[in-house]
């Protein structure tokens, strides 16, 4: 084999294992790894589906490891545990930015992360307020079980396997606060009672005008009437003389 195509050949080999490393765990791997149970609730109708609100509404969120493999030492490596939460398909359709992808370093259904606990096979429960960057859509809670350096060896999650159960519907904030409305009426109100007021004085200022040229107008036709007056007395002098 030559020199040029033994190079080829490393240089190929350099590029499959790059790739390889920069490659994130496949999704499909974990599916024989489903080992925990997840469950989400609304807290404040306590139910497993419905409308949540941003800022306001809370999500309790429990985990633990699934009855079944107690004593398996299925879990032996887990360390940590990522809480998600994950777009659901329907609101992933025409949304290229939030796609489902196996190489879960690419992936974008799981796009929020809520927080990270220490794994323990008993399960921990959190309780997360939705902040206000969530945007509105629907979703459900997935949970990675991750080794030392943050590898995900198994997971979880609120919904069935088709993602259509136990699905949150996340309702974003509107844009318009009951603070603002108050404030948007006040201004209204005053605006109008300023554009009245305004109106009121130049009409009051109009009148003072008018008046005012009605006064000269009657002095000066009262001036002309005198005039013509003293004109019609100064003739008959001059013809009596």
């Amino acid at each position: 084999m030559s020199a040029m195509k033994i190079a080829l050949v490393l240089a190929v080999a350099l590029l499959a294992l790059v790739s390889v490393a920069e490659a994130g765990v496949s999704f499909k791997s974990l599916n024989s790894s489903r080992t925990l149970t997840v469950q989400a609730k609304i807290q404040a109708t306590n139910v497993t589906s419905g409308q949540a609100h941003v800022g306001t509404d809370h999500l309790v969120i429990s985990w633990a490891l699934n009855s079944s493999f107690d004593g398996t030492g299925k879990d032996a490596r887990y360390v940590n545990v990522k809480i998600k939460l994950c777009y659901a398909p329907v609101s992933q359709t025409d949304r290229g930015w939030r796609k489902t992808k196996d190489d879960l370093e690419k992936d974008k259904t799981c796009s929020k992360g809520i927080t990270q606990q220490k794994y323990v096979s008993t399960g921990n429960t959190t309780t997360w307020r939705i902040t206000k960057d969530v945007p509105g859509a629907v979703y459900f809670v997935r949970v990675y079980a991750v080794d030392a350096v943050g590898t995900e060896l198994a997971f979880g999650q609120t919904t069935d396997k088709t993602k259509t159960t136990n699905l949150i519907e996340i309702v974003p904030i509107s844009g318009r606060h009951v603070s603002i409305d108050i404030a948007a009426a006040v201004f209204s109100v005053f605006s109008v009672g300023s554009l009245m007021g305004f109106l009121s004085l130049e009409a009051i200022k109009q009148r003072k005008a008018n008046s005012k040229a009605g006064h000269f107008f009657r002095a000066a036709f009262t001036d002309i009437i005198r005039g013509h007056s003293v004109l019609r007395e100064i003739k008959i002098i001059k013809s009596k003389c």
